[in-house]
């Protein structure tokens, strides 16, 4: 291994309000891909899906792997949750990060929305927003957590490196249906 890579960190953050979740080790490969994208800095991100019972619960488990342009794979987040998502403000986020030094090389902020979200906006601590489309996943994984979902994804640092502070979803019209509590940066 390389010195430069000794010293890469990952930071997952699962931001989410009252689903019952936990986090779990990685479990990609038993997973579902349902989004795939690039990397501001060059590579490759995607957003996967599994079922896990929590507890005596059935739920889900989503996945967030990056793949930088150099082939590091900084790791897996992984955020898990069960019971209704129509419960929890129809929003399921889970962001993931990863960082060489003081320099962040990947940031991706993913998840599950409710089917009625056409879009995720998502906003940060400096003040900035990212506007992010929703698409349906694979046939067998439209309807999870209770209700029939759509999914989300984007890599964060093509408009800033600053924290997360809120993920809300709005409908066709611009109607919010769905938000995370406030996120600490």
């Amino acid at each position: 291994m390389t010195p430069h890579r000794l010293h890469r960190t990952i930071v997952c953050a699962l931001s989410t309000a009252a689903l019952t979740f936990a986090l779990a080790g990685p479990a990609s490969a038993k997973g579902t891909q349902v989004l795939s994208g690039t990397l501001a800095a060059g590579g490759t991100w995607t957003l996967s899906i599994y079922h896990q019972n929590i507890g005596p619960v059935k739920g889900i488990c989503i996945d967030v792997d990056a793949v930088l342009a150099d082939g590091f794979a900084p790791g897996t987040a992984t955020g898990c949750a069960a019971g209704s998502l129509s419960v929890d403000h129809g929003i399921f986020p889970l962001g993931s990060s990863s960082a060489s030094g003081d320099t962040k090389t990947s940031a991706i902020e993913a998840g599950v929305v409710d089917r009625r979200a056409h879009d995720v906006r998502i906003t940060f601590a400096d003040g900035k927003h990212l506007k992010v489309l929703t698409k349906p996943g694979p046939k067998a994984w439209r309807h999870v957590l209770k209700t029939d979902v759509r999914y989300f994804g984007a890599d964060l640092l093509g408009t800033t490196a600053a924290a997360v502070t809120r993920v809300s979803a709005y409908d066709k019209r611009g109607h919010r249906i769905g938000r995370t509590g406030a996120l600490k940066p």
